[in-house]
């Protein structure tokens, strides 16, 4: 795991770096092409990273492979669409959690997938969501449903980092956690149980859900 090449005490590399204006249509994955080459931060979020962009593309990415990933992650409820709940009624409060949903799989995808975890790893520790949401129950399932989707895309974009771009990814984080969940999550991964590295990974995809929608 990544942890392992990382001293979280080094200062991250410095610029001046340039922020590369990605084409979707060249390069539909730019989530991963984002945090490749050799430089560290600014990545440039926001200029040409959309979310629901990157679920749509991720999805399309695993097209052929998109049944047996369900079935490997044990999928029961997947949805049509991750940007939004299907209901002409549903106000913005619930659109705003549908949002939430999407990033939280999105994200949590990536760093899994960009940090080694197999498909049946991210099912056995408790990735997928295997009941519907609670705090909607009219619309649980179809909110579960949006997370399981983008969890499927996050898996396809975090297969296309490089080791560069996942040293990158990781250095970032880190570098973004206060320092008493630095010296937590950034030390003595070699003594770690599983409820320490989900727990790792859920800080990590919560610091990059936050960038990737702060803007």
């Amino acid at each position: 795991m990544y942890l392992k090449e990382h001293d979280a005490s080094l200062p991250l590399p410095i610029g001046p770096a340039p922020v590369e204006v990605i084409d979707a249509a060249v390069a539909p994955l730019s989530l991963a092409r984002l945090f490749d080459g050799p430089y560290g931060p600014p990545f440039g979020f926001g200029t040409s990273v959309d979310p629901v962009t990157l679920a749509d593309t991720g999805l399309a990415a695993i097209a052929s492979d998109r049944a047996r990933l369900r079935i490997t992650l044990g999928i029961s409820v997947a949805a049509a669409t991750v940007s939004y709940v299907a209901d002409p009624v549903a106000d913005a409060a619930l659109q705003a959690l549908a949002r939430r949903e999407m990033l939280s799989g999105l994200t949590l995808g990536t760093v899994l997938t960009a940090d080694g975890r197999s498909p049946t790893w991210i099912k056995q520790h408790g990735f997928v969501k295997m009941w519907p949401v609670r705090q909607h129950p009219r619309h649980g399932r179809q909110l579960q449903g949006i997370y399981n989707t983008s969890l499927m895309a996050g898996i396809a974009h975090g297969r296309h980092f490089s080791p560069v771009a996942v040293r990158n990814l990781f250095a970032f984080l880190l570098a973004q956690m206060s320092a008493p969940a630095r010296q937590m999550h950034g030390t003595d991964q070699e003594t770690w149980k599983p409820r320490q590295w989900e727990a790792y990974y859920r800080a990590c995809a919560s610091l990059l859900q936050h960038e990737i929608d702060r803007h």
